[in-house]
């Protein structure tokens, strides 16, 4: 796949350009291997997280630190899990795990961090707003910061790249939900380690933030350039073109659409359909999209059984997407795209399932709503991130 998109604060990074290391990578460097050794640690990490050799973060901890408990974010510890997700104990280390995606609790209770001196972070994010594990990192700083617990974040490249940033910033009167947790644009061209000094700073939460960057990576870089193997933050991104899909329209979750979450996921975001679409409007609907004319996109009318989420166990009638990487203005795409579908299915979609906060403010929601040309809207959204790309400068490492 060519041209792919994918593209107290104390900061251990020296940006020497040779052969990219994520944070996790950098663990037996002195300088951070001095900030590890001689604490309780505690670790807020998944799947996801191994070295580019292989090992996983809490395997590197317990071998060579004193690693004493483990925090899991949604889809669970080493599993990819879907739903709420329990208490329990890793089965390699036999260390206790605790569920930050539970009912009730997205974060540590006072109790949880009891003789912790740190929290060690490795989370695999895919640099759009809505994710979650951003948020996740925020709660666990704002309790860690009251009980004087340092945050060690292991940093990643953003797998969007970190100079394109685009979509409505999220109004602050929607901000503090699990899905739009602070006000940045949906695409925010900024790593994990970088979105926690912002929210550190600017929700003065006062922690004790420590960043272990990636070396060897430019904000212009792109993840099909990186030497390592892809491992799924979650179940729905199996593949990573499946991340600039999410980018594209990912909020299309919003109306009673399904988006090809499935038992096994390879259709996720490669199609989005509906029963009470007819297979003779998928065709039209087809048509419609490709007028939009996005350069690398093809629309093509498609029909699949829905295992999973929206129309579980009906056939959906919609279409499928080829993208052949090219760079696509995602926020423009999301507009678009949902006006096409209010305009043909106006009286059969659930519109007010469609969540300002996922697309940054009821506004927004409104004009596709009222089919306002993106032209008149593109306005508000370029204005918001010219500041935004002021504001988030204090805060870049790279």
């Amino acid at each position: 796949m060519k041209n792919l998109i994918f593209a107290a604060l104390l900061v251990l990074v020296s940006l020497p350009s040779f052969a990219l290391e994520f944070g996790i990578d950098r663990l037996r460097d002195p300088e951070v291997s001095a900030k590890l050794q001689n604490k309780n640690l505690a670790v807020l990490t998944h799947a996801a997280a191994k070295t580019k050799t292989g090992i996983h973060l809490i395997d590197e901890l317990y071998n060579n630190y004193k690693l004493v408990k483990i925090f899991a974010p949604e889809h669970g510890l080493r599993t990819m899990a879907d739903d709420w997700v329990g208490d329990g104990v890793d089965e390699q280390t036999g260390l206790p795990v605790i569920s930050l995606y539970k009912r009730g609790a997205r974060a540590p209770a006072p109790a949880d961090l009891v003789g912790i001196d740190a929290i060690v972070v490795d989370l695999q994010d895919v640099g759009v707003r809505y994710y979650t594990y951003f948020s996740t990192i925020a709660e666990v700083m704002k309790v860690a910061a009251a009980q004087n617990i340092e945050m060690i974040i292991l940093d990643r490249p953003n797998l969007l790249g970190g100079l394109i940033v685009e979509g409505k910033v999220l109004d602050a009167s929607l901000a503090g939900s699990f899905t739009a947790y602070h006000t940045v644009p949906t695409r925010h061209g900024m790593t994990l380690g970088e979105l926690a000094q912002m929210v550190n700073a600017e929700k003065k939460f006062g922690a004790h933030l420590t960043v272990i960057a990636a070396s060897g990576w430019n904000r212009e870089s792109l993840l099909n350039n990186f030497d390592r193997e892809w491992i799924a933050p979650s179940p729905a991104l199996i593949d990573i073109e499946q991340v600039g899909l999410y980018a594209m329209w990912g909020t299309l979750e919003n109306f009673n659409i399904a988006v090809g979450r499935g038992a096994t996921n390879e259709m996720s975001f490669k199609v989005i359909g509906a029963p009470f679409i007819t297979v003779a409007e998928s065709k039209i609907l087809a048509r419609d999209l490709n007028a939009l004319g996005f350069s690398g996109v093809n629309f093509s009318a498609y029909s699949w059984d829905v295992t999973r989420a929206t129309h579980a166990g009906k056939r959906a009638n919609g279409v499928i997407i080829e993208w052949d990487g090219s760079e696509v203005r995602t926020d423009e795409f999301t507009y678009k795209v949902a006006s096409t579908l209010v305009r043909l299915y106006s009286t059969r979609l659930n519109l007010a399932q469609m969540s300002p906060a996922s697309y940054g403010s009821a506004s927004m929601v409104n004009a596709i709503k009222k089919l306002t040309p993106w032209s008149e809207y593109r306005k508000i959204i370029d204005e918001e991130l010219a500041a935004f790309k002021n504001r988030r400068l204090p805060y870049l490492i790279y």
